[in-house]
């Protein structure tokens, strides 16, 4: 009879081949000599590494890593480890860290997929994900549109298949799909059973997975029906859960959305199955490093260093690295927002109800997707006739500026015109005059509000086939 050990190793799924890098990823496997050496591995340091290598040979100091710092490291894997229940410890070859998260894609693109390549990703979607996929790379994101109210389900993955259909037929490559959790901008976070089905369908058509867990974090207690805790896809074995060679999956996450610091300019990526990615974006690691601060110890012996001193300017690696390690400030720090997140959640809603105007109840991220088809004009100011909703869009957007106030509009998620993304995670007293001027740019005031009771759900089933946060919400 076997054992147990052997019955695990029998039922274990066959590891496939790992998935084909881009042309240009292939290009990038060859290193550059700076990063051949061990500049890097055996730093000189004059208490605890004596016999270290002291670099004579450049003019910059790079701190301990071009993709990052051993600090840093350190302190993600204590991140990921305790906050998205990672299944594998996050080493630091399976980082690589740059100037945000839109940097962190740029290069990810570049590794992934061809000039003219797609990559599949559900509609409505964030709209800097075009951008920063194709403005440099030209690989281009194919919106899929999914079932109303199925958007978290695993048979939303029957959309992809027929969309990947189409995309073979019309000979537009598909390199790899890509998955927003939380998702932005409908508010909601994915069950283990989708992001499984996610990795199958990566699987099952040799494509790269990347899922932007960006907001993961920023989830708060709201009149979402049936609200789903976060999942990270680093707490799946893709192999066991899904029969996917972990090698297909790569997660984004940067501080700019949980903590509030887009100007920070700090995005991590954590693969940590395929290390010809980590030497092909390590290539040009250079154009998108974060500034680290160089450590040395001071200590009366070497083995017992009693102080740390930073020196340099320890900008992203430092702040970011004290912040994750701090054992009081960091629980306290996401309680509060989580808490403060709740309450400008239910501030956007009572006005949202107040009007009668629909919603998508959400529970993660900073806005909220709501349906002002009502409001859409039939005609500019002009008089002239406005035949579609995109221009109809359009020219409410104008007034809305007109009145000094700016919401996303729906086309740009790559959704459905009259459909806008409002942010609600500002200072309250700025929310407040917004929400005024944006009362006055519809025409709504005290007289239009209903009794009609709550409009959580959007028109017709919700029909979504088809920014700024302050850092005094969160502090």
């Amino acid at each position: 009879m076997p054992s147990v050990s052997q019955v695990q190793r029998i039922a274990r799924p066959v590891l496939s081949d790992p998935p084909a890098l881009s042309a240009r990823g292939q290009r990038s496997l060859v290193r550059p000599p700076l990063l051949r050496c061990s500049l890097f591995n055996c730093q000189y340091n004059a208490c605890l590494n004596q016999t270290g290598l002291l670099n004579l040979g450049v003019a910059e100091n790079y701190g301990s890593a071009l993709t990052g710092s051993l600090r840093l490291f350190a302190a993600l894997r204590h991140f990921f480890g305790v906050y998205f229940d990672a299944r594998t410890p996050v080493l630091p070859e399976h980082i690589i860290a740059g100037t945000g998260c839109s940097s962190i894609l740029d290069a990810l693109a570049a590794v992934l997929a061809d000039p003219g390549d797609g990559i599949l990703c559900a509609r409505p979607h964030y709209n800097g994900f075009q951008p920063d996929f194709a403005y440099r790379n030209d690989v281009h994101v194919v919106g899929v549109d999914l079932p109303s109210g199925k958007e978290a389900d695993p048979s939303s993955l029957e959309a992809f298949e027929r969309q990947l259909a189409q995309c073979e037929q019309a000979g537009q490559k598909i390199s790899a799909v890509l998955l927003c959790n939380p998702n932005n901008p409908l508010g909601f976070c994915y069950p283990r059973e989708t992001l499984i089905a996610y990795c199958r369908f990566a699987e099952k058509h040799n494509l790269h997975l990347i899922v932007d867990e960006i907001y993961a974090l920023s989830t708060y207690e709201s009149d979402h029906p049936d609200p789903q805790p976060f999942v990270s896809i680093l707490s799946l074995d893709p192999l066991v859960d899904a029969g996917c060679n972990p090698s297909r999956i790569h997660c984004v996450y940067g501080p700019s959305k949980d903590f509030g610091v887009n100007g920070l300019r700090l995005g991590v990526l954590v693969s940590q199955a395929n290390p010809d990615l980590h030497v092909a974006m390590e290539a040009n690691a250079l154009l998108m490093k974060i500034s680290s601060a160089s450590v040395r110890w001071t200590a009366d012996e070497p083995q017992e260093p009693k102080e740390l001193e930073l020196t340099g300017l320890p900008l992203q690696d430092v702040l970011w690295s004290n912040l994750l390690l701090d054992p009081v400030g960091l629980p306290t720090y996401l309680a509060l927002n989580k808490s403060r997140l709740a309450e400008a959640y239910r501030r956007a809603i009572t006005f949202l109800q107040k009007h009668a105007i629909p919603y998508r109840p959400a529970h993660a991220g900073h806005f909220v997707w709501i349906d002002l088809r009502r409001f859409l004009p039939t005609a500019d100011v002009e008089g002239n006739r406005l035949e579609s909703e995109a221009e109809q869009e359009v020219e409410l957007v104008k007034r809305f500026l007109a009145h000094g106030i700016n919401l996303g509009r729906g086309v740009a998620y790559d959704g459905k015109p009259g459909f806008f993304r409002l942010t609600f995670t500002l200072r309250p007293e700025y929310f407040d005059t917004g929400i005024r001027r944006l009362e006055e740019a519809l025409g709504l005031g005290a007289e239009t509000a209903t009794d009609k009771g709550p409009t959580r759900e959007l028109c017709s089933a919700c029909e979504m086939s088809a920014q700024t946060k302050r850092f005094a919400i969160s502090a």
